[in-house]
């Protein structure tokens, strides 16, 4: 379920990066940037850089959910 949780923020997070870096000039190297159109637009995309946004991106949302368990988990033990 994290996985699917962290689909969105990776999407936004390389198309924003990649525009950035594609409008630059850089386009060839670690990353391996691809431009294509859509309806008159220019899309930059990596999916090298997609794989690990959604890799950091699974990462936070479990640190997330383990601390919640914890906060949640407490109190219940302060009442017994």
């Amino acid at each position: 379920m994290n996985m699917m949780k962290a689909l969105a923020p990776s999407t936004i997070l390389t198309l924003m990066l990649s525009a950035l870096v594609g409008q630059a000039g850089a386009g060839t190297g670690f990353l391996n940037l691809r431009s294509f159109e859509i309806g008159g637009y220019v899309v930059y995309w990596s999916w090298t850089l997609f794989f690990a946004a959604m890799a950091i991106n699974a990462c936070l949302l479990l640190e997330m959910a383990r601390r919640e368990g914890k906060a949640t988990a407490e109190p219940n033990a302060a009442d017994a």
